[in-house]
Formats: structure tokens, C-alpha cells, sequence
């Protein structure tokens, strides 16, 4: 088996110190009283009378100390290893993939997303591409505006499904413990799997060279102890990179990055810290913990905790997500009262998928229309029991297009969304306990499914067009979201 440095290292150190205790357990000899001959002991007149202070024992010999050597207190004490959590992120997936399926497109300023002459959004650009200000979720007439010359493609969706399940399973092979965050981003804690790969930093590089070797694709990559930095790290790191903070050295490396960097600060919280003269994270660790929660209260603290550098409860705070949603703008705007069915068919199913990936139940269901122009409609119902099943989310988001649905308007965006979730469920009708449990079963083999064969492999009938699967939809991709 092979040793590691460090091991090397611990190894000597325990060689050293086991030297040092032998020879502090066998002093020299001390000198033994002389033992006097029996048979020559002279007579006395009188009987011995033994001197009472010296009726303790005679020494005896030193008996080898049977417990293990005590290490030398100036040694350095082995210490809690720390974590190693590594951010994987592809780099512009949809085009990269792309280009794999047609290496003409190499070189050339590439954007995936809508129609450069529709309405819609771009979902990802090639580094050339950015070189002219083009970046995801830009509107796609900016983007053709900015770089007219760029090659616009609609995007393969069951491709990249394909290339993100590959992904997952090269991950899988460096650690257990892999947390997909979507398609093309994921993290991979290798806290503990020295043995296997090395350090940490080794297995990173080994990672960076397999993915480029069975799926052509690129990645860039953020290591350190937290996953706040390793997502800094990764996106540091970019284009095909790999940056490593050394523990410890968190809080350093965030300290002259801008605060928008750190995630979590958007549009309406970096206006008021900039306000507050605080430009970089280092500013908000020299503002201090205390300060920063008079201004900003539990957040204040959950913003000192992430400018340090560290998870713990901050992470989990900022994380967990609130809701999450899909939508889908039509391609043409529509008052085909089926077809709007069948596609809240579609997004029920995503949103349900979402919610059992990460493990959430949804209390409160929502509906999104959007009528031309932009007139947007909201309309929310909480449910007795929370709920992540396909069924469930359709049949609730049904009725309220049924109950809010103008047949003399057109529909330009519909979406789903769910909200209010929580970790667990209260059963709260037990007769029917044995049919959910049967009905999970079911989901976790069509979600299988799913991650093997793409998304639309299973299918609720209702999102389905009778007899006419072939003909191209009328709505574009379904843009998924996860509000923080």
C-alpha cells in the first residue's frame, strides 16, 4: 500500500517518540544494599530489635513500566483533521457539450438558449461570447444585440441530462458523499478518503484529468474546508482551473474579494452595505459580528460567519431553499386551454422532482401567468398535508388555473411553484399510509428512470398530446429556480 506524506510523517513521529520512551523507562541501575552470608552472622548478647523506621521494604529492582510510552509535551498534538470539501463546476456546459456533438463550433462565439428573433433568454455562452458581455439569463435580443455574429442554437436538454448523469457517476467513484447542487455544479466532500486518492488536492487533479478524459468536457475546481469557499474557489479558478486555500487560510483568501462574490448578497442587500462603506469581505470581518447584528439582526451573523469562511449553521441558513419553481415561456402566445394543461402537467412533475431530491415537502402551491403583454396573474393554495408528489402538485395548481383562467386572454409564461416546505410529513390519514408508501416506490423507480434515460422517459399521461408526440412542442425549455 502506498504511504502518504503525511503519513510518512505521523509514522516517524511515532517511531521517535516510542525511542525516547524506552530509554526514560530503563535508568541505570541503582546500587543494592549488600545481603549478608546466614552462616557467618556472628552471635549477639541481646535479640535484634528492629528499628521502626526501617520495617519498609528493601528496594527492589525496577519493574518495567507496563503502560505505553507518555508522548514528549513539547511534540505537537495530533489535531482534528479538517474538512476537504471540493465544488466541482462544468465550464459552460450546454455550449461545451455542444461543441463535443459538433467540433465546428470550437473557437466560435456560441449562445444556447431561445430564438435570437423570439423572446426568451440566454442559457449559456462560450467564453467568446463573453468576451462581448453576453452571460446566462441575459434577454436573447440583448445577446444578439452585443454579439451578432455568435452561432444561436435552441440546446439539446436530453444531451445534457445525459452528460450530467456521467458526471455523477465519475463523482461517485472519488466519494459516497456527493451532493449534485444542479445539471453542471456539484460537491464532493473528501474529508477521510486519503487512503484511496491521496491528498485531497490529488484527488482534485485526478478528477479534473478523468472527467477531461471520458467526457471531453472541462471543469474547474474549488478546494478547501467549507463550502462557501470552495464555490469561490471553483468560480476563481475558471476557465479549466484548480485552486486550493489552505485551511486556516479562509478568511485571507476571501478578504479583498468584492462582497457581491460571496453568495447571498444580491441587489437589494450589497446597495446598503455599500452604503455602509463595506466594499469586500474583508470589510465585513473587520465591521465585526456584534455590529453587524445590530444592523441586520440573525443575518448579520449568518454575513460574519460566510466573511470567515465557514459552513457550520451559516451554511444551512443560507441554503436551504425557500421555494423552488419552474416555468416556461410559449415560443407564441396561446389560449389552447389543453395545451396549458398538459404543460402544468410537465412543471408539476419538475417541481416534484426537485422537492424529493432534496428531501422537502410543500405546504403552499403556487401558479404563474403571465398574459401578453406582461400581465402577470399569481394565485397560491396551502394544503392540508405538505406534499411532494407529482399528482398532488398537478390536480392543486389545476384548479387554480381553473378558477383564475381568462379564455378571452393569450398566455405568454406559465409556471409552478412550491413553497413553505419543510424537512418531514406528518401522515396524517393513516388509512391511507399503505397507498402513499406504495406511491413512493413508484416515484423513486420513475426518478430512476429519469436520471438513467432523461427526464421525459416517465411521464404523468396528462402532459402528454394524444397521438401527436412527434410534433414539436409549442412552449421552449422549462427554466427550474430555487429562491434562497
Amino acid at each position: 500500500m502506498a504511504v502518504t506524506g503525511e503519513e510518512e510523517e505521523s509514522n516517524g513521529s511515532a517511531v521517535r517518540l516510542a525511542a525516547n520512551a524506552k530509554s526514560a523507562q530503563s535508568p541505570a541501575p541503582s546500587p543494592q544494599p549488600a545481603v549478608p552470608d546466614p552462616q557467618s552472622r556472628a552471635p549477639s548478647p541481646q535479640p535484634a530489635v528492629p528499628n521502626p523506621q526501617s520495617l519498609a521494604p528493601s528496594p527492589q529492582p525496577p519493574v518495567p513500566n507496563p503502560q505505553p510510552p507518555v508522548p514528549n509535551p513539547q511534540s505537537p498534538a495530533p489535531s482534528f483533521q479538517p474538512r476537504r470539501i471540493l465544488h466541482v463546476d462544468m465550464d459552460a456546459f450546454f455550449v461545451s457539450v455542444e461543441e463535443l456533438e459538433d467540433p465546428s463550433l470550437k473557437g466560435k462565439a456560441v449562445i444556447v438558449g431561445a430564438d435570437p428573433d423570439g423572446r426568451g433568454v440566454v442559457a449559456a455562452a462560450s467564453y467568446e461570447a463573453r468576451k462581448f458581455g453576453v452571460h446566462s439569463a441575459m434577454p436573447i435580443r440583448t445577446a444578439k444585440q452585443l454579439c451578432p455574429h455568435a452561432v444561436f442554437l435552441r440546446g439539446h436538454h436530453s444531451k445534457y441530462s445525459d452528460y450530467s448523469h456521467k458526471l455523477y457517476q465519475i463523482f461517485g467513484e472519488f466519494t459516497p458523499r456527493v451532493e449534485m447542487m444542479s445539471i453542471d455544479e456539484a460537491y464532493l466532500d473528501l474529508t477521510g478518503c486519503e487512503r484511496l486518492h491521496g491528498s485531497a488536492f490529488r484527488a482534485a487533479d485526478k478528477l479534473v484529468l478523468t472527467v477531461k478524459q471520458r467526457t471531453g468536457l472541462n471543469c474547474s475546481i474549488g478546494l478547501s474546508t467549507s463550502h462557501l469557499v470552495s464555490k469561490i474557489a471553483s468560480d476563481q479558478a475558471k476557465p479549466h482551473g484548480l485552486l486550493y486555500v489552505f485551511p486556516d487560510c479562509e478568511a485571507k483568501f476571501l478578504a479583498p474579494l468584492p462582497i457581491r462574490r460571496m453568495p447571498g448578497i444580491g441587489k437589494v442587500t450589497e446597495p446598503e452595505l455599500l452604503s455602509l462603506g463595506i466594499t469586500t469581505i474583508g470589510d465585513l470581518q473587520q465591521m465585526g459580528e456584534e455590529k453587524l447584528r445590530a444592523r441586520f439582526g440573525k443575518f448579520g451573523e449568518w454575513l460574519f460567519t460566510k466573511s470567515c469562511g465557514r459552513d457550520i449553521d451559516a451554511y444551512a441558513y443560507s441554503e436551504e431553499p425557500k421555494s423552488i419553481s419552474h416555468e416556461t415561456t410559449f415560443d407564441q402566445d396561446i389560449n389552447d386551454l389543453e395545451e396549458l394543461e398538459r404543460t402544468l402537467s410537465y412543471l408539476a412533475q419538475l417541481v416534484a422532482r426537485r422537492l424529493r431530491d432534496h428531501g422537502l415537502f410543500a405546504h403552499t402551491l403556487g401558479l404563474k401567468l403571465r398574459y401578453a403583454p406582461f400581465n402577470t396573474l399569481t394565485r397560491d393554495v396551502t394544503i392540508d398535508e405538505p406534499t411532494n408528489l407529482d399528482s398532488v402538485i398537478f390536480d392543486s395548481v389545476l384548479r387554480l388555473l381553473e378558477n383564475n383562467y381568462d379564455a378571452k386572454r393569450k398566455v405568454r409564461l406559465v409556471g409552478v411553484r412550491a413553497s413553505n416546505l419543510e424537512r418531514s410529513v406528518f401522515q396524517r390519514n393513516l388509512l391511507e399510509a399503505p397507498q402513499r408508501e406504495k406511491l413512493d416506490k413508484v416515484l423513486k423507480a420513475a426518478d430512476k428512470l429519469r436520471e438513467r434515460f432523461g427526464f421525459e422517459a416517465v411521464q404523468l399521461a396528462r402532459s402528454l398530446e394524444p397521438g401527436k408526440q412527434s410534433k414539436p412542442r409549442k412552449r421552449r425549455d422549462f427554466l427550474g429556480r430555487e429562491k434562497l
